[in-house]
């Protein structure tokens, strides 16, 4: 490169980065983006999407209250039922949407004429409402995987993540074994399409869990997690395991145990389901209230049988609980009476009325929440009758069926009235920011403000274009500024104020070409 050349692109340099923004001659110049430590301090690195369960993002409220929303069952519900020769017996499942092949994919468990094994029954869905059951055991004519039982409920997923196809298909399953102390172990199964499975030679690979919940791949860990029982011996506590390949799997660790909200109906952890979702995990936990054998009074109708509560954690190692108003600080003082007032609240999927419903006994949920659109489907096995509806005479009705949450809508920060939300600092990079909030009855504006805590100039809550619909992805809008790019990586403030209104997470995201 010639002098003359590089003395000229200098020249350009500094005119670009030294002369104050707005002074180049006929055009304004681009906002300097200068990221580093002390441009952001202590601010929070917003990194996808942010739900609004807790207080990590958020400094402080006023008029503001925290509400845990239950998702709507399906009003066909259940949506598979036994109906074929073979389907004497339903218990609990998986299912997830096959995005290459666009279908649902359902395996659930179909027990054996003796009711001692545990079958693999196959169904598939275009839209997760109406389900079919493909033949796939030719010889038998049946949608029983063939050449496969269980112990215990098999747990199936697939893994994208893992090269071997041969490994697509992943399993859990419980196995019997002819030791009392130890009566079931946990195994693993292969399959390249779901549908035809190998044992791994190395079973078993885990420790006593006669209740399984689904593993998933864990990219924040970069392993694969389970969610067991503790035991031997069995105790119905939520254990965890984790593992690098799916066959060597480290210790169990007892991550979630019952405390004094669940004293007052005697509740144990039967398991927990666990999702990623939204940079946090969130569990499904069975819960399994005043177990008994004994003929059950009309005033305690709750006792032995199981709904289905809500937990979430940000490191899937620490859970919390979560209430009618958000977090369960469990820590608090309370009385009988209170924690009893504070535990019916808990509920997040209820069974259904007594001797009127077909899941009026127990619910389980499956795995993963599946989103659909602008909705979650959370698919559950239920039957009318109790947790022991042999000893209690209870006439039983097996189903699997579904019921509705709104994206993100697990809780919501609602404001009956007036209300402000204001957060921490935080950065983003991106040029848009959504907000899913239903302001349908009232009205949302936010104004953006600086480390200093001073309005942006054109960021104001006069400038801000109010939200007044209900929407998953209300784009945040100012009067004059056709974006929110410059708000990007620098320490900024959002205050929410609203009426009649709630919102469910904010995510940042980039919708624009910038070519200067």
């Amino acid at each position: 490169m010639l002098r003359s050349q590089r003395l000229a692109l200098n020249v350009i340099a500094f005119l670009l980065f030294a002369v104050p923004a707005g002074s180049l001659v006929g055009e304004a110049a681009p906002p300097f983006r200068d990221l580093n430590g002390t441009t952001l301090n202590n601010a929070l690195i917003l990194n996808g999407k942010q739900l609004f369960i807790d207080d990590y993002l958020i400094a402080e409220t006023d008029g503001v209250r925290r509400v845990m929303h239950q998702p709507m069952k399906y009003e066909k519900n259940p949506v598979i039922v036994p109906d074929r020769a073979w389907e004497k017996v339903f218990n609990r499942g998986s299912v997830l949407y096959d995005r290459d092949e666009r279908l649902f994919k359902m395996w659930y468990i179909v027990y054996d004429d003796a009711l001692q094994n545990q079958l693999l029954g196959y169904a598939t869905s275009e839209d997760g409402l109406r389900w079919d059951k493909p033949i796939v055991d030719a010889e038998a004519a049946t949608n029983i995987i063939p050449d496969f039982k269980a112990a215990n409920p098999p747990c199936v997923i697939k893994d994208d993540v893992d090269r071997d196809p041969a490994r697509r298909y992943k399993m859990l399953y419980g196995e019997a074994t002819a030791d009392p102390a130890n009566p079931y172990v946990t195994s693993a199964a292969f399959s390249p399409d779901g549908l035809r499975w190998t044992p791994a030679a190395e079973n078993p690979l885990i420790p006593h869990s006669d209740t399984l919940s689904c593993p998933f791949w864990d990219a924040q860990r970069n392993r694969y997690v389970a969610l067991l029982r503790y035991g031997p011996p069995n105790t119905r506590i939520v254990s965890r395991s984790e593992s690098e390949d799916f066959i060597h799997w480290s210790p169990k660790v007892t991550v979630l145990r019952t405390s004094a909200v669940d004293g007052p109906f005697g509740t144990q952890f039967y398991g927990m389901n666990v999702t990623p979702y939204a940079g946090v995990y969130l569990g499904l936990i069975t819960a399994y209230h005043g177990e008994t054998l004994q003929p059950i009074p009309a005033d305690k109708l709750w006792m032995d049988r199981k709904n289905v509560q809500l937990a979430y954690s940000r490191n899937g190692l620490t859970w919390h609980r979560i209430g009618a108003e958000g977090l369960i600080d469990l820590h608090e003082s309370h009385s009988d009476d209170e924690w009893r007032q504070i535990a019916e609240y808990t509920v997040f999927v209820p069974y259904g009325e007594w001797q009127d419903s077909w899941d009026a006994g127990v619910i389980y949920p499956f795995h993963a929440p599946i989103v659909v659109d602008d909705e979650i489907y959370i698919y559950y096995y239920a039957h009318n009758g109790r947790n022991w509806w042999n000893y209690h005479g209870d006439a039983v009705n097996h189903g699997i069926g579904l019921a509705k949450l709104r994206l993100d809508g697990f809780v919501s920060l609602a404001a009956t009235g007036e209300g402000t939300i204001t957060t921490k600092p935080f950065a983003f990079i991106g040029d848009t920011l959504l907000v899913n909030a239903d302001a349908s009855a009232g009205s949302i504006r936010v104004e953006a403000l600086d480390a200093d805590g001073e309005v942006i100039p054109g960021f104001s809550t006069e400038d801000s274009m109010p939200i007044e619909s209900d929407a998953v992805d209300h784009v945040l809008a100012w009067k004059d500024q056709p974006h929110c790019g410059a708000l990007e990586s620098r320490p900024i403030v959002l205050r929410f104020h609203m009426t009649n209104a709630q919102i469910y997470s904010i995510e940042p995201r980039i919708g624009h070409k910038h070519l200067k």
